[in-house]
């Protein structure tokens, strides 16, 4: 690969990721919260998150629970203004997670950087893999997160060390139908 054709699919990785954790359930912003407004959030995220999980990341799961509450407790801080404030989450842990744990599901996937310690836990791999039905990942917290959704995850999974691979796996059979279209 060359350094251009890394450099686009780092882009579109990164693309690819933030869209996934912003576009689905609860919104995200503010009624009325115009695009122009967005866009330094997106940037934002652009930015923080290669420098903060990007070259070769790998940490044990307490330490990356950590860096994810560390960029929520950000976006909350500076992006609070255009934030949809619902049930005093400004943005929920849920969507950072997603986010970020895809963008290093997809790092470790064409990269071949380290295996990831979490998945991108969303609502297939939370209801049909972990039957945590209870829980909806666009409105998930840190503490369900970090308590239910790791332990069971753990569980499932056979071990911390474990899980990016579990996911994966069970991502191909569960969508099996999507690759033989």
């Amino acid at each position: 690969m060359t350094e251009q054709q890394k450099k686009f699919i780092e882009s579109e990785i990164l693309n690819w990721s933030i869209l996934a954790g912003l576009s689905r359930g609860v919104n995200v912003y503010k009624k009325g919260a115009e695009e122009k407004n967005k866009k330094p959030f997106k940037s934002f995220l652009k930015k923080e998150i290669p420098r903060r999980f990007g070259n070769s990341y790998g940490f044990d799961s307490s330490t990356h629970v950590g860096n994810l509450k560390k960029l929520k407790e950000d976006i909350d801080r500076i992006y609070a203004s255009i934030l949809n404030l619902n049930n005093k989450q400004k943005i929920y842990f849920g969507r950072v997670q997603k986010i970020v744990n895809l963008y290093l599901k997809y790092r470790w996937v064409c990269f071949k950087d380290p295996k990831p310690v979490h998945c991108p836990f969303d609502s297939i791999i939370l209801h049909k893999g972990l039957g945590l039905k209870d829980i909806f990942w666009t409105k998930m917290t840190e503490e369900e997160y970090s308590g239910r959704v790791l332990m069971k995850a753990e569980k499932v999974a056979g071990g911390f060390e474990k899980i990016a691979d579990w996911e994966i796996n069970f991502f191909n059979r569960t969508n099996e139908n999507y690759f033989n279209d």
